[in-house]
C-alpha cells in the first residue's frame, strides 16, 4: 500500500512523536526516516521537565528513566570570568524537580520503537527527495530507498515535514544558508570520558561568540556541545579539540573538568545554523520540529518544542477528522478520488489543510510565541562579544533575573 492518511518525512522527536499520536488515533501514517537508526546526532541532550507531559502521553517515559537517563538538578551558569550561579531545576520548572539527561542515540530508537508499536509505517534509509501535487494540493512525496536505489512515491492528503533545519522541503535555501559567510554560526559535539565533577548538574559556559555545556548521559559518559562562530571554526581548521581550547576552556572551571577528558567516539558538527520561528506553512506542508523553527540550543527548550510541534500538529489532524471517518477509512477513500467528495465535520478535504493549520498554529504560538520572543532577544547578546561578559556578569550576580530569563523560554504550564 502507498496511500495513507498522513506522511511524516523525518524520524526524530517530532516526527516519532506525530506518528504515535497519529498511529494512535487510528489513522494511516508512514514515516520516512533517511538515515538508520539508531544514530548519534549534534544535540545537547538535555531533556527538560516540560517533556515529561508529553512523553508520559506518549508511553515511553518508563523507558527513557530505565534506558539509563541521568537526573539533572542542577543549573550552573558560569561568565567568561569564571564567576558561576546554580539554579536549582525546581526553581525553573513547575513539572519536576529534575531534568533528564540521555544520548539521542538511545532517546530516538525508544521513539522510533513505540511509533511502530502504535501502527506506525517506519521506513529508514529511505530519502525523500520532493513533495508530489495535483490542482495546486500536495498528495504526496516521492523519493529514493537507499537500499535498492529505487524510487518510490507515498501518497497522502496531509504531509508533515520533520527532516530538520534544513529541510528539502519547507525551508527556503536562504533560510539553510544560516546567514552572510564569515558570520554564520556552528554547532560541535563530542562525547567524553575522564571528565571531572560532572554529576547532577549541567553547566553552561559563555565565551565571546559563543557559548557550549556539559552534561551527564548514560555510560558515565559527559556531552560536550558547543556553538561557535564561523572565524573560530576556520581558524581551528576544524579540529575539535582547538575549538575547545579555544573557547570553553578559556573558562576556569572548565579547563578543570576536561583536563584529564578524552573524546568517545569522533566529533559531529552542524550547520550553518539559523534560529526562530519559520512560517508554519510551506508549498502546502506542514513543518514540525526544527523545520518549523529552532530556538537557541542554551534555552533548553529545543527537544521540548520538538515534541510538542509533533503532538499538537498531529492533534491538530485529529480535530478535523470525525471519528466515523477514520474507523471505516474515509481518508483512504478521499485519497483515491479526485474532488472533495468525502466530507469531514462539514467540509471538503479540500478544506483539510487550512484547518489544521489553523489549529496548528494557534497552538504553536499559545505555547511557544513567548519563548521564542525571549530567545530571539538574549541570542543578541549572547554572540555580541562587546555584551556577552556584561550579560553573564548581570545573570550571575542576579539570581532573580536569570531564573525568571530561564523560565521565560519555557512553556510553565504543562499542556
Amino acid at each position: 500500500m502507498n496511500q495513507y492518511d498522513a506522511i511524516i518525512v523525518g524520524g526524530g522527536p517530532a516526527g516519532t512523536a506525530a506518528a504515535t499520536v497519529l498511529a494512535e488515533a487510528g489513522l494511516s501514517v508512514i514515516l520516512l526516516e533517511e538515515k538508520r537508526m539508531p544514530r548519534h546526532k549534534v544535540c545537547g541532550e538535555f531533556i527538560t521537565p516540560e517533556c515529561f507531559p508529553t512523553l508520559r502521553r506518549l508511553g515511553v517515559f518508563e523507558s527513557i528513566r530505565t534506558a539509563g537517563a541521568q537526573e539533572i538538578t542542577q543549573l550552573r551558569l558560569n561568565d567568561v570570568n569564571g564567576r558561576m550561579l546554580q539554579v536549582p531545576i525546581a526553581d525553573i520548572s513547575r513539572d519536576s524537580s529534575w531534568a533528564i539527561g540521555l544520548s539521542r542515540y538511545r532517546f530516538d530508537q525508544i521513539l522510533l520503537d513505540r511509533a511502530r508499536a502504535a501502527g506506525a509505517v517506519c521506513m529508514e534509509g529511505f530519502a525523500v527527495k520532493g513533495s508530489l501535487s495535483e490542482n495546486g494540493a500536495i498528495c504526496g512525496v516521492e523519493g529514493m530507498s537507499l537500499t535498492d536505489g529505487k524510487m518510490r512515491v507515498f501518497q497522502a492528503p496531509i504531509v508533515f515535514d520533520a527532516s530538520g533545519r534544513n529541510s528539502r522541503l519547507t525551508v527556503l535555501r536562504d533560510e539553510r544558508v544560516g546567514g552572510r559567510p564569515g558570520k554564520r554560526l556552528y554547532a560541535l559535539k563530542a562525547h567524553l570520558t575522564g571528565v571531572t565533577g560532572i554529576q547532577d548538574q549541567v553547566e553552561l559556559y559563555f565565551f565571546p561568540e559563543g557559548y557550549g555545556g556539559l552534561s551527564r548521559v548514560e555510560n558515565d559518559v559527559v556531552n560536550l556541545c558547543l556553538i561557535v562562530s564561523e572565524r573560530t571554526l576556520r581558524e581551528s581548521a576544524g579540529d575539535g579539540l582547538k575549538i575547545v581550547r579555544q573557547t570553553v576552556m578559556k573558562n576556569k572551571l572548565a579547563r578543570a573538568r576536561l583536563a584529564q577528558a578524552e573524546v568517545s567516539g569522533k566529533w559531529l558538527s552542524a550547520g550553518p545554523l539559523t534560529f526562530g520561528r519559520r512560517s508554519l506553512s510551506e508549498n502546502g506542508l506542514i513543518p514540525i520540529g526544527d523545520a518549523g523553527g529552532m530556538i537557541d540550543p542554551f534555552t533548553g527548550t529545543g527537544m521540548q518544542i520538538a515534541l510538542r510541534t509533533g503532538e499538537m500538529a498531529a492533534q491538530s489532524l485529529i480535530e478535523c477528522v470525525r471519528p466515523s471517518a477514520v474507523a471505516d477509512s474515509a481518508v483512504h477513500r478521499c485519497v483515491e478520488t479526485t474532488g472533495p467528495a468525502v466530507q469531514s465535520d462539514g467540509n471538503g478535504w479540500d478544506r483539510l489543510l487550512p484547518e489544521v493549520l489553523a489549529r496548528y498554529r494557534s497552538k504553536y504560538q499559545r505555547e511557544f510565541g513567548k519563548p521564542m520572543a525571549v530567545a530571539k532577544m538574549l541570542r543578541q547578546a549572547v554572540f555580541s562579544p562587546r555584551s556577552v561578559e556584561l550579560v553573564g556578569r548581570i545573570l550571575v550576580r542576579s539570581p532573580r533575573l536569570a531564573r525568571r530569563m530561564l523560565r521565560a523560554t519555557r512553556v510553565q504550564k504543562s499542556s
